[in-house]
């Protein structure tokens, strides 16, 4: 057991990881070091976002570009937490997590668009849509939609 404790961490030394935020940090974020900014919507059973989160935004040239020049989000679009953020408190209209029941802060961001997973949602540093991609990204595709 003690080995296991010792060499654990080892075996993610030297992994970078994205400095994922909530939208509570990001309200603050924006005001003392404002960025783009990335938000990923995803839920627990998209398969396709899963598969971003283990293969795509643990590449290394992902994970420094991303953190680099952007302040990045994730949301679950189906989430039943309440959030704050741009001076409002977005409540879920139920308190139990349902499918396709989705948060309102998901579906104002999204514009009327409709809901399609993964989406990557790129503002600039004054929360502004820049553009918007709703499909399953490789890292050469979410290199250049971060470009």
């Amino acid at each position: 057991m003690l080995l296991i404790l010792f060499f654990y961490p080892l075996c993610h030394y030297g992994q970078e990881r994205i400095n994922w935020i909530d939208f509570t940090q990001l309200d603050s974020l924006l005001t003392v070091a404002p960025r783009e900014t990335l938000l990923f919507i995803h839920t627990d059973w998209c398969s396709y976002c899963r598969k971003m989160e283990q293969e795509i935004f643990t590449k290394k040239e992902i994970v420094q570009l991303i953190n680099k020049r952007y302040h990045a989000v994730h949301l679950d679009a189906e989430s039943i937490q309440d959030i704050a953020f741009d001076n409002s408190i977005w409540k879920p209209k139920n308190k139990r997590k349902k499918t396709g029941q989705f948060h309102p802060l998901a579906l104002q961001l999204l514009q009327g668009r409709k809901i399609i997973f993964p989406t990557l949602l790129r503002f600039d540093s004054e929360f502004r849509l820049k553009s918007i991609q709703q499909k399953y990204l490789n890292s050469k595709e979410l290199a250049a939609f971060l470009e």
